[in-house]
């Protein structure tokens, strides 16, 4: 199974519009959102691409997502969602989120939260953890004149309604 991280920071005239702008950046805006948990099956390769496909409009999509919005001017949001697998591609995800005064300072602290969360998860599952092997993608921007998101989504497949 192929799963897609992909990111995007959305803009709008409401927070909602933003998120849709984000949903729109990451390929994925004509879909029903489904969340899942964070765990990885066996045999699962990360890419870094979705391609949708045209005849999907409405569909189900299953993600594990992380996103942070704001309309506050001068804030800054951050998302990001790290990863952890290992040798047979079983592995775990872990999403992380906030607002903060600065877009660096943000992605920063989501990025030691995603490793601590990882740490855990595998020390849980009695899986040795290297950070070496710990990856991660961010989706970080400045609030400025209008609403905004940051989102990250792994993305796992889609599925009609009939």
């Amino acid at each position: 199974m192929k799963i897609a991280v992909v990111s995007g920071v959305g803009k709008g005239a409401t927070l909602l519009s933003s998120f849709d702008d984000a949903l729109r950046h990451c390929g994925v805006y004509n879909y029903n959102l489904i969340p899942l948990s964070s765990v990885i099956p066996p045999g699962s390769e990360i890419v870094d691409r979705f391609e949708a496909p045209d005849d999907e409009f409405g569909h189900r999509l299953y993600v594990v997502m992380a996103e942070a919005r704001s309309a506050e001017p001068g804030k800054a949001v951050a998302a990001g969602i790290g990863w952890y697998q290992w040798h047979d591609g079983r592995g775990v995800f872990v999403e992380h989120e906030m607002v903060g005064d600065c877009r660096e300072g943000a992605a920063e602290i989501v990025c030691t939260l995603i490793g601590s969360s990882l740490k855990d998860l595998c020390a849980g599952r009695g899986i040795p953890f290297d950070p070496e092997r710990v990856r991660c993608r961010i989706s970080a921007a400045e609030t400025e004149a209008s609403p905004t998101t940051a989102l990250v989504l792994g993305v796992y497949c889609a599925h009609g309604w009939s």
